[in-house]
């Protein structure tokens, strides 16, 4: 992990507790988008190479 991202994760440790239920639901959903994104890019890329 770098540094910026455990930066990110302790960020994340101080505020969660203190976001609403809204406020965590959001931001999961973020992350995973994020994460999908993620997944397929590198399928895309592999895609227009062939």
């Amino acid at each position: 992990m770098s540094e910026k991202e455990k930066a990110i994760v302790e960020k994340l440790k101080d505020t969660i507790p203190k976001m609403s239920e809204y406020q965590k639901g959001y931001l999961l959903g973020m992350v995973e988008s994020m994460a999908d994104r993620e997944r397929s890019e590198p399928n895309k890329e592999k895609q227009g190479k062939e």
